[in-house]
């Protein structure tokens, strides 16, 4: 006899049997009028709008219940790359188990966790006659792509309203406690570039004459020193501080300088020297500068004495709530005029705001209260993650707290080959928002 999860783990097999990645703008429409179809036969009143590029999906499951308070679940359904193909143990695009043990790309981020709630609400509305809440799903296809044009949809859309935001995904940690999000940082990523001259030259020139690879690393120099200090002046100044009970929940995060050395398998001088809870503080509450990547000169085989003439490299900021990325690609211009790089050309590629919910919020610790009914061990409560997301885009748009948690594993190998859950933590998850819709009665 077919089950309820049989039948949404099938749904699962077919989401990730679709290569849906929108870095490459591929199969996107199709997925969503498959996820479409689905909430059609669970009774939903559904919109598929594909103005834009990556349609997005709106399902809405209305309750007979006077004044009923309204529950948003987001979910994506666009994947990340499977590449490189040869590290797979199996076909990515093939929903494999093995044991407890589910493998595919999108199983974990996020088309497991979509299915999850589905199944959930099918479970609920097959045991009652009603839901207690209106739930509202939306699904969007570009979050691996910065949610391009998300804003451009909510703001077609203005009568969605939400009491409480339930967010696409999220973890256990490596102790196997359920990790209970508040929110993401932002992000602004941009590409820096030097041109010296119209070409190579000879590198016997390099004695007198600065490439355009060397005039790129000293500015790219000036914008953080050796440290990891970034010395912009008034870089961070905008930046949401956290508030005590923010610091007390990050402090109580369970890890350390040994564990992350040992779990992201780091070299000795690859972890800054900080303490425990100064890299916590870092790592959630502070702004980060990254090289991406970094291109000038030869690069085939053998050798070719050149000087070159144009460098480039491909940077990232990930923002604190508070900082926007206008602000801060003029601080990182202004500061590379006053140290003397008024040639070096900036170029915006992506950006996003950060967000953090209240975690003292009534909605978001009902949800705590009910993971001590159903999870093994209590939750871990972080009022952001160190990644990013667009929860400030659904937030602007639809002003309610917002919580994220899932169904993956510290192990679970998000946008890696080989990407897995547990059907252990998946049927944890359907047993959660069961018992949240249960708490609107």
């Amino acid at each position: 006899m077919t089950t309820i999860q049989d039948k949404y783990l099938h749904l699962l097999k077919d989401l990730v049997a679709i290569p849906s990645v929108s870095a490459q703008r591929l199969n996107l429409p199709e997925t969503a009028q498959l996820i479409a179809q689905a909430f059609i036969e669970l009774g939903g009143q559904v919109t598929v709008d594909d103005a834009y590029f990556a349609p997005l999906v709106i399902a809405q499951f209305h309750s007979p219940k006077p004044n009923a308070k309204t529950l948003l679940i987001y979910n994506h359904y666009d994947v990340q790359p499977a590449e490189p193909l040869d590290l797979w143990e199996s076909n990515p695009w093939q929903l494999r188990q093995a044991g407890n043990f589910l493998f595919g790309r999108g199983v974990n981020d996020d088309k497991g966790n979509l299915t999850a709630r589905m199944t959930a609400l099918a479970q609920y509305l097959n045991d009652f006659d009603a839901l207690p809440v209106n739930i509202t799903f939306i699904v969007e296809g570009a979050e691996e792509s910065a949610s391009l044009h998300l804003n451009d949809y909510l703001a077609k859309h203005p009568e969605l309203q939400a009491d409480l935001t339930i967010w696409e995904s999220g973890n256990k940690n490596s102790q196997g406690q359920l990790e209970i999000i508040g929110g993401n940082k932002g992000i602004v990523t941009f590409n820096v570039s030097s041109q010296t001259g119209q070409d190579d030259l000879h590198s016997s020139w390099a004695g007198v004459i600065d490439s355009a690879t060397w005039r790129l690393i000293a500015g790219l120099n000036s914008l953080r020193d050796q440290t990891g200090k970034i010395p912009i002046p008034a870089f961070n100044q905008a930046a949401q501080k956290p508030n005590q009970r923010e610091l007390d929940l990050v402090n109580q995060i369970p890890f350390n300088r040994q564990e992350l050395t040992q779990s992201l398998g780091l070299d000795a001088g690859q972890l800054t020297q900080l303490s425990d809870q100064e890299l916590k503080y870092q790592l959630y509450f502070e702004p980060t500068f990254n090289i991406e990547g970094f291109a000038s000169g030869y690069q085939g085989p053998g050798v070719k004495t050149i000087l070159p003439h144009q460098a480039s490299a491909k940077l990232d900021v990930r923002l604190v709530p508070g900082m926007t990325p206008k602000v801060v690609l003029e601080q990182i211009r202004t500061q590379l005029n006053q140290t003397g790089f008024t040639d070096l050309i900036i170029e915006e590629t992506l950006s996003q705001l950060g967000y953090r919910s209240d975690m003292s919020d009534e909605n978001i610790l009902k949800v705590i209260e009910l993971t001590q009914n159903i999870y093994p061990t209590d939750p871990v409560i972080m009022p952001t993650s160190a990644g990013t997301g667009p929860m400030a885009y659904v937030h602007n748009a639809i002003p309610a707290p917002i919580v994220g948690f899932g169904i993956g594993n510290s192990q679970s190998r998000d946008h890696a080959p080989n990407e897995n859950i547990r059907l252990t933590d998946y049927q944890e998850h359907i047993q959660l928002i069961k018992a949240l819709i249960a708490s609107y009665q």
